[in-house]
Order: structure tokens, then C-alpha cells, then sequence
């Protein structure tokens, strides 16, 4: 048979959730310290789902939480995400700015598809074509692409047609 997570006493009483409650600046922390400050209360489920707007599901799992790792249960884990590792070390982005500036020096503008490609030859590492302008926006490029020409356009009607000011 499986066990109510409302049955299990709570290891803290109400005034310990509402000082986290109070004290937090963390508003996820503060709206758990509240879900469990009330069920301290021993307010009933229905009621604790009302007033915090839980769904059934969340309320278990914040109590399962809470059972495993206690008040340090409530915090937002969100913050001590660091994210996805970079793509390229501090070293690679910099070898790749340099090469950016020097090419840019010589008259020479990269695409991102130029760039895409460096990468996997240089480094061995395949980006998408996305990320490459990423890196040259990071290195102070923006992207660049020539103005669209006609394919049947003329050069010397364009010259005959401009204007003289």
C-alpha cells in the first residue's frame, strides 16, 4: 500500500516556515515556506491547494523534497544552474577572435559558414551555424552578407540611372 506524503510529520513547526517565509528574498522560496507554514497549521489539502494555488502533483513533490533534504529543500534550485558547458574554451575564442581581426585587417569579411568551417578544421568541433555569428558578435563582427544583385542586371543602366547631386 503506498503511503500518504501528508501523513509523515513535518521535521519543522509553522514558526520556522513563516521566519523563512520572512526572511527569504527568494520568492519560490517564500511561496514554498508558505505551502509548508500552512500545512504546519495543519490546514487540510484542499484548503492549502486553494490558497497557494498548488496543483496536487507540485504539492506532493515539494513534500517528497521536503522529507529528503529539508528546509534547504524549499530554495530554487534554478539559481546553482550553471547551464550548458561553452563550445569553444576561453584559449579557442580567442585564437578565433585574433583570426577575425587579422582577416578583417586585409580586407577579408568572414560568414558564418567561413567561420563554421574554420572551427572544424582548427578545433575539430562542429557548431551550428547559429552559434557561429554568436562567436563573431562576441568578437566584436556583426554578421555580413552583400546586397542582393539581379541576376540579369544591368551594370551600365544602374551607372545611366543614378542620379548626379
Amino acid at each position: 500500500m503506498k503511503s500518504n506524503a501528508f501523513s509523515q510529520p513535518l521535521q519543522h513547526d509553522a514558526a520556522d516556515f513563516w521566519q523563512l517565509f520572512k526572511t527569504s528574498t527568494c520568492a519560490v522560496q517564500r511561496r514554498r515556506a508558505q505551502f509548508f507554514a500552512l500545512l504546519a497549521e495543519g490546514r487540510s489539502l484542499p484548503d492549502l491547494l486553494a490558497l497557494t494555488r498548488y496543483s496536487r502533483v507540485s504539492a506532493y513533490g515539494l513534500l517528497a523534497r521536503y522529507h529528503a533534504q529539508g528546509l534547504e529543500g524549499l530554495a530554487d534550485a534554478r539559481h546553482g544552474n550553471t547551464g550548458a558547458p561553452t563550445l569553444l574554451t576561453p584559449d579557442e575564442q580567442q585564437r578565433m577572435a585574433l583570426r577575425l581581426h587579422q582577416d578583417f585587417e586585409q580586407g577579408i569579411v568572414w560568414s558564418g559558414k567561413d567561420l563554421q568551417r574554420w572551427i572544424q578544421t582548427e578545433f575539430g568541433k562542429d557548431v551550428y551555424l547559429g552559434r557561429t555569428y554568436e562567436f563573431m558578435r562576441a568578437a566584436g563582427f556583426s554578421p555580413q552578407k552583400p546586397r542582393p544583385q539581379h541576376v540579369s542586371g544591368d551594370e551600365g543602366a544602374r551607372e545611366a540611372f543614378k542620379t548626379k547631386s
